[in-house]
């Protein structure tokens, strides 16, 4: 019989960039705190930690990941027409944005899809991405459809299914970021969350809403 252990704790700062880069080169998952959610975190080339981020999530192969990335890591994952450029500019933003991949994008992240997920929600996810030089893979971590925004939730549950969580403030926003999707004509905001339309017309005059999202 095989004992599970305890997840390593460490605190949010830049200094643990190198612990942090010894766990997921070891295809081991870890916890970050976001202003978001907290989210799930892998290596972005690796295909065995990918595939244990979906079966920890019990992710089916066409159920999207996001990559975590900013305006001058993005090219290494996606391909960004002049829409998506504005937005991303303005990264950290607790946005997530659908766009064209990359097409040497690890197909572990794809599934054989050609758009991918991209964020960074936060000024610490920035700098992280900054810092370690490979593509991030994240999912959001719930528990059935409870998100997780502090750090005694993410201990609860996860402290026994994760290598390493780091602790921070509680989420700011507590729930997922605004999708929009930049690959259809107009830019066209796909889920609500902390930004609204409002918000997003001075950068995207051109954003739009469907129809199911309109009152």
């Amino acid at each position: 019989m095989s004992l599970k252990t305890e997840a390593q704790v460490v605190k949010a700062s830049l200094d643990i960039v190198p612990t942090l880069i010894e766990h997921l080169e070891q295809d081991r998952i870890i916890l970050l705190p976001m202003d978001t959610l907290y989210g799930l975190v892998v290596h972005g080339g690796r295909p065995k930690a990918i595939a244990a981020l979906r079966a920890l999530k019990q992710l089916g192969q066409e159920q999207p990941l996001t990559i975590l990335t900013r305006g001058d890591r993005v090219r290494e994952v996606a391909v960004l027409n002049a829409s998506a450029e504005r937005m991303i500019s303005h990264f950290p933003c607790p946005v997530t944005m659908i766009v064209e991949a990359n097409p040497q994008l690890n197909p572990e992240i794809t599934q054989g899809f050609s758009t991918i997920f991209i964020a960074c929600p936060d000024r610490f996810i920035y700098d992280l991405i900054g810092a370690i030089p490979f593509p991030l893979v994240c999912a959001g971590a719930r528990v059935g459809t409870e998100p997780i925004t502090h750090f005694d939730a993410a201990m609860r549950y996860f402290s026994d299914r994760v290598s390493l969580i780091v602790r921070g403030e509680r989420s700011h926003y507590g729930r997922r970021g605004t999708l929009i999707d930049f690959t259809l004509e107009s830019p066209t905001i796909m889920n609500f969350g902390p930004i609204s339309v409002d918000d997003l017309r001075p950068l995207l005059p051109e954003i739009i809403l469907p129809s199911h999202l309109m009152k």
